[in-house]
C-alpha cells in the first residue's frame, strides 16, 4: 500500500469514528457536542419520560422491566451518568458538557400527556417477559407498554410451587384458595372486578402468618409494588390525620399491614372509597391534591378481630380469613412438625411458578363472577359484623340531620322498627330487644321525651320519643 493509500485509509477509519452528536472541524477534530442529538440517543436508549401529574411533573426511568418513578435529583443523577460514558467514549468529557446534556435529557423526556394513568390490565411485567392475562404467552417487555408495575422474578409458567402450597394450605386450611386468588388478584392493577378487603385473623396468635407474608408474599408481588399504611392513617382513626396517608397508595398494587390495633375504627366510608376502584382526592406534602384511580388491595393482619364501624358497603367487601395452623412461637415440637411438611428454602425457589399459578386462579374467579368466599370466611366475617356496635354504625350510616332548634323526634317505637330493618338489610343477626337499644341510644347522649312534633307526621298524643333523632327507612 503507497504512502498516500495508508492516508486515505486513515481518513476512512476517523470519519468511520465518527458520531452524529459530536460536532467535527474540517479537519475531522471533535469541536463540540450536539446536546439535542445526544439527549435523544440517551433516551432511546435509556428510556426516560417527564410526564404531567397534578400541577407537577413527575419522572420515570425504564429498568427493562417496568417504569420507576424517580425524583427529579435521581432522573438528573442518571441522565449525568449516562452522559458521562457516551462523551468519554467519544473522547470530548467536559463537566459542563456532561451537565448540559443532562439538562437536556429532561427538556427532551418531557410530555403533554402522561401515558402511566391508565394501567394496562391484561399484562403482567416479570423478568424475562411479560405474561399475557388472556392468552398465557410471554411476549418481551416493551417500554411502550408503560406498566409501572413490574416483577423482578421471572415468571414460570407450569412449574409447580408444592412448598408454598403446603405452607400455605397448613396456615389457611380451606381458604387458602381465596387467598390465592387475592394475590393472583394483585398483580392486576385495578379494584374494579372484585371490591374486597382481606384481613388474615389469626386469634391464637403466633401462628407464622406474618413470617409466611414476609418471605413468601411480598418478594411475589415485589416491594416496589407495595406500601404498608396502618389502618388508622388510612381511615384517619383514633387521633391519626389521613390527610397524607392514601397518597402512598398511588401506583402501588397492594397495601399490606399486619397489626391492626385494638382500638375503635369509625370511618367505614374511607375503606369503601379505597377498595373501590374510584377515582378520588388524594394530596401529598408539599402538594395540591390531585384526582387518581387506587387500584392497592388492602390486605391486614390482626390477632383479634378488628373493632370497625359495619356499614352495608363495607361489609359486602371485607373478608376475614382464619388462620387454622397452632402457634409455633415457643414451640419447638410444632416447627419440627413444619420442617417435615414443607422446605422454606425450596419455597422461595418457586415463586416464578406461583405467581403464573395465582394469576390462573384469579383468572377462573374472574370467569367465575366471585372470589371463594367458603364457609370458614363467611361464619368469621359474619361474627365479626355481629359482634360490632352495631346502634353506633346504625346512626353512622342512618341519622338524618334535623332543623337547628328541632325539639320534636323519631318515636321510639319508629325507632327501633327501622333499627331492625337496618339489620334485616344487611343480613346482621342480632338479639337486641328494644330496651337494649334505648340503653345505647341514652349512653351515646340522646334525650328521651314525650312529644307529638315527629319527622314523619305529627300525632295527636305525645309519645316517647328520642328528641332531635331523625332516621332512615330500610326495607
Amino acid at each position: 500500500m503507497t504512502e498516500k493509500e495508508q492516508l486515505e485509509q486513515v481518513f476512512a477509519d476517523t470519519v468511520a469514528q465518527k458520531v452524529d452528536w459530536v460536532q467535527y472541524n474540517q479537519d475531522g477534530k471533535a469541536v463540540g457536542v450536539k446536546y439535542v442529538e445526544l439527549a435523544d440517543l440517551i433516551i432511546k436508549e435509556h428510556p426516560f419520560l417527564a410526564v404531567p401529574f397534578g400541577d407537577e411533573l413527575t419522572y420515570y426511568s425504564y429498568n427493562g422491566v417496568n417504569w420507576d418513578k424517580v425524583t427529579k435529583t435521581r432522573a438528573k443523577e442518571q441522565a449525568e451518568r449516562y452522559a458521562f460514558d457516551y462523551l468519554k467514549s467519544a473522547d470530548v468529557y467536559r463537566p459542563r458538557r456532561m451537565q448540559d446534556v443532562a439538562k437536556t435529557v429532561l427538556v427532551n423526556g418531557q410530555r403533554d400527556h402522561n401515558p402511566f394513568t391508565d394501567q394496562k390490565t391484561d399484562r403482567v411485567a416479570f423478568k424475562n417477559g411479560t405474561y399475557m392475562f388472556d392468552s398465557g404467552e410471554r411476549m418481551p417487555n416493551s417500554p411502550k407498554d408503560y406498566l409501572i408495575n413490574g416483577h423482578q422474578i421471572e415468571a414460570q409458567p407450569g412449574k409447580a410451587s408444592p412448598n408454598i402450597n403446603a405452607w400455605g394450605s397448613y396456615l389457611f386450611g380451606p381458604s387458602w384458595q381465596y387467598v390465592k386468588e387475592v394475590l393472583g388478584y394483585a398483580f392486576i392493577p385495578e379494584q374494579t372486578t372484585f371490591n374486597t378487603i382481606t384481613i388474615l385473623l389469626d386469634e391464637t396468635g403466633g401462628s407464622g402468618k406474618s413470617y409466611f407474608v414476609e418471605k413468601i408474599v411480598r418478594p411475589l408481588i415485589g416491594q416496589n409494588n407495595i406500601t404498608a399504611k396502618d389502618i388508622d392513617t388510612l381511615t384517619g382513626s383514633n387521633g391519626k390525620s389521613n390527610r397524607f396517608g392514601t397518597f402512598d397508595l398511588i401506583n402501588k398494587l397492594a397495601n399490606i399491614h399486619l397489626d391492626i390495633p385494638d382500638t375503635r375504627i369509625d370511618m367505614p366510608d374511607t375503606l369503601k372509597t379505597l377498595s373501590g376502584g374510584d377515582v378520588v382526592e388524594v394530596e401529598g406534602k408539599g402538594t395540591n391534591s390531585v384526582s387518581v384511580k387506587l387500584y392497592a388491595l388492602l390486605i391486614f393482619a390482626s390477632n383479634n378481630k378488628p373493632k370497625i364501624a359495619v356499614s352495608s358497603a363495607l361489609l359486602q367487601r371485607m373478608h376475614l380469613v382464619p388462620v387454622v395452623a397452632p402457634k409455633v412461637r415457643d414451640n419447638p415440637q410444632e416447627a419440627n412438625m413444619r420442617a417435615h411438611l414443607w422446605d422454606e428454602g425450596e419455597a422461595v425457589k418457586e415463586l416464578g411458578g406461583f405467581a403464573i399459578e395465582c394469576i390462573e386462579t384469579f383468572k377462573q374467579a374472574k370467569a367465575q363472577g366471585h372470589l371463594t368466599v367458603n364457609d370458614e370466611i363467611e361464619k368469621v366475617t359474619k361474627d365479626w359484623a355481629t359482634g360490632q356496635d352495631l346502634v353506633a354504625t346504625f346512626l353512622l350510616e342512618a341519622q338524618k340531620e334535623t332543623p337547628e332548634g328541632y325539639t320534636g323526634g323519631i318515636s321510639k317505637q319508629v325507632a327501633f322498627a327501622r333499627f331492625r330493618d337496618w339489620l334485616s338489610d344487611n343480613h346482621i343477626e342480632s338479639k337486641m330487644n328494644k330496651k337494649s337499644f334505648g340503653t345505647s341510644l341514652t349512653q351515646k347522649g340522646i334525650l328521651e321525651t314525650r312529644t307529638r312534633l315527629h319527622p314523619d307526621g305529627d300525632t295527636g298524643n305525645a309519645v316517647a320519643s328520642w328528641q332531635g333523632l331523625d332516621l332512615e327507612k330500610y326495607t
